[in-house]
C-alpha cells in the first residue's frame, strides 16, 4: 500500500491539473504526432521524430502513473488545521537573516509540493525541518553550503 501524501489544497489542486495536461499530452497529442511520423515512411528506428516521440510517450506515461498515485493517496490539509500561531505544513512564514537583515517569506508544504520558484519549501529541507514547531521570535541556525545562517520568525500566517 501507498503512503499518504499530505497536500494543502493549492498544491492537490496543481498535481490535478498537472496530470490532466499529461494525460491530454500522453492520450491525444503525442499518439496523432507519432501517426503523421509514420506516415513519413522508412525504418522507424532510424525517424529520429518517431523514437523522441516514443520517448517522450514513455516519460509521460510514468509521470502519469506517479501523479495517479499520488493523488489517490493525498490528503488534504484542512484549513481549519494549519495552525497561525506555529509553523508547521501549509503555514507561510517571514524570515529575517539575522545578519544581513534580508528579509524572505516561504511556505512549508509537502516534499511532494515544494516549487522553489513559488517559494515553496519542503518541511524536509533543511530550513523546513528547522522551522517545524516553533513560533513566532524564535531563531534557528541552518548549516548552508555557504556556511551557517542565523534566521529569526517574524511572521507566521496560514497558507
Amino acid at each position: 500500500m501507498a503512503q499518504e501524501t499530505l497536500l494543502t489544497k493549492e498544491g492537490y489542486e496543481r498535481k490535478k491539473a498537472e496530470l490532466e495536461r499529461l494525460e491530454h499530452l500522453l492520450y491525444q497529442e503525442i499518439p496523432e504526432k507519432l501517426r503523421q511520423a509514420k506516415e513519413h515512411g522508412g525504418d522507424l528506428r532510424e525517424n529520429k521524430e518517431y523514437v523522441y516521440l516514443k520517448e517522450e510517450q514513455e516519460y509521460a506515461d510514468q509521470e502519469v502513473r506517479a501523479l495517479r498515485e499520488l493523488l489517490e493517496n493525498a490528503r488534504i490539509i484542512a484549513e481549519e488545521d494549519i495552525r497561525s500561531d506555529e509553523v508547521g505544513i501549509g503555514t507561510n512564514v517571514v524570515l529575517e537573516d539575522v545578519a544581513t537583515k534580508e528579509l524572505a517569506t516561504y511556505k512549508l508544504v509537502s516534499p511532494a509540493e515544494v516549487d522553489l520558484l513559488r517559494n515553496q519549501i519542503g518541511i524536509d529541507s533543511p530550513v523546513g525541518a528547522a522551522l517545524m514547531g516553533l513560533g513566532k521570535g524564535k531563531t534557528i541556525v541552518v548549516q548552508a553550503p555557504a556556511g551557517k545562517i542565523k534566521y529569526r520568525i517574524l511572521g507566521i500566517g496560514r497558507g
